[in-house]
């Protein structure tokens, strides 16, 4: 091919999942067309000498180091650039190759596009670093096109910018999410509820935190996204469900004082109609009475008002009990209270942080905590980390807090020894 508005591309594959994936894809942009299929290294070199593509995708989970050969094979005959698809290669290996050739070399995520659901801005960035691997291997195209600095969208018109550093990043996170379960890299963490008047842990909030051996630790409002949007927050939300009701049910058989732990429901969680009959089993499974667990859901969540009810209610008959979170920061915190059976309301940090008597948060926390009172609910107040914060919340009648001043969300040693000088 090697024309300027039409590129070929040669896919070396033997997975028909990973044609037909690849197919789809190239299909959507005008630019990019498959211009043939190998199953090898000798192959691909015969399609290259008839078609002449522009680009060589590489599927390196060819069997017997096939892919290797391959693509051994294809640097030694020809400059052509090539993408490298893989689930394993690092970006140091990449390195390499892009010295040891003229053409550009590139890597993706074959789990990205093959194994993982249909995600359509991860095809399109897919397909921008196509383009950006050609424009790379053909000499003096890349700056003449003034795309040094440019990012091309689906159609390569330019029209939609990537911020390709992002993408990468969200690319890396999910694919290590992938193998987090597997590899033990989650563990939870724990910040007490505080009875104000007794300074006394009453509860337990759970918190995941996630160290990744090439990623460092990861931020739960980076990663909880990326498993949302990727369908793998349902096995990780089973982990921290039946983790956590493990862990209490050890404190209790230990002797240490009975109390709820408190464990974060994602959107699609709570969105999943099999939510009960997990929860059920998982209680059944660790021991732990069904008073000792409480499940947090946020206003924020975008719910199916029926399917909610029907899942809170059913919660409700096991005899768990149910936290509106980070009340007060959206819509439906008054909607939430009236139309499902919410035992607590959490009130959001963002009403404590810097209370004084008379501001507005002042009179709207104090609201909240009336209205609690008159509907007959629980209440914690979350984010306390100051006395004088505290010290106004003990004036408006709120009896439960949780934050720094008492204490950060710690491991379950440091919680066992709280616990231990409440016997």
């Amino acid at each position: 091919m090697g024309q300027t508005d039409r590129y070929g591309v040669l896919l070396v594959s033997d997975s028909k999942r990973s044609r037909e994936v690849m197919k789809t894809i190239l299909h959507t942009d005008s630019q990019l067309e498959l211009t043939g299929i190998a199953e090898d290294g000798n192959s691909a070199l015969i399609c290259m000498l008839r078609e002449k593509p522009d680009l060589v995708l590489i599927d390196m989970s060819l069997p017997e180091l096939i892919g290797l050969t391959a693509l051994q094979l294809i640097m030694e005959h020809s400059p052509t650039p090539v993408l490298v698809l893989s689930t394993h290669t690092s970006d140091t290996s990449i390195a390499t190759i892009q010295a040891m050739r003229l053409g550009a070399a590139d890597y993706f995520h074959k789990d990205m596009l093959v194994s993982g659901p249909k995600n359509d801005e991860m095809a399109a960035y897919f397909l921008h670093r196509c383009k950006l691997a050609i424009y790379n291997g053909i000499k003096g195209v890349y700056p003449a096109m003034g795309l040094k600095n440019q990012q091309l969208d689906a159609n390569g018109s330019g029209s939609q910018l990537f911020n390709e550093s992002l993408l990468r990043r969200r690319m890396d996170v999910e694919f290590h999410l992938r193998k987090a379960l597997s590899q033990n890299e989650f563990k939870l963490v724990y910040q007490p509820v505080v009875d104000i008047s007794t300074s006394h842990v009453v509860g337990l909030e759970c918190l995941l935190r996630w160290n990744n051996p090439h990623l460092g630790q990861v931020p739960p409002s980076e990663f909880i996204a990326i498993a949302e949007e990727s369908g793998l927050i349902h096995p990780i939300g089973e982990w921290v469900l039946r983790e956590a009701c493990t862990q209490n049910k050890k404190w209790q058989e230990a002797g240490l004082p009975p109390m709820f732990v408190a464990v974060n429901l994602s959107r699609k969680q709570f969105n999943n109609y099999l939510l009960g009959r997990t929860v059920a089993t998982i209680l059944i499974e660790t021991g732990l009475a069904p008073k000792y667990l409480e499940l947090e859901i946020t206003e924020s969540l975008s719910v199916d008002a029926r399917l909610a009810t029907s899942s809170l209610e059913e919660l409700k008959k096991l005899g768990v009990r149910i936290a509106m979170d980070d009340f007060g920061t959206g819509y439906s915190s008054l909607g939430y209270l009236r139309d499902f059976p919410i035992d607590k309301m959490k009130i959001d940090k963002s009403f404590i942080k810097g209370i004084r008597h008379r501001d507005v948060n002042a009179v709207i926390v104090n609201a909240m905590i009336t209205m609690a009172k008159q509907l007959n609910l629980l209440l914690v107040a979350e984010g306390v980390e100051t006395e004088e914060e505290l010290q106004i919340l003990r004036e408006y009648g709120c009896r439960f807090v949780q934050g720094y001043y008492y204490s950060k969300p710690v491991e379950s040693k440091v919680i066992e020894e709280m616990l231990v000088h409440l016997i």
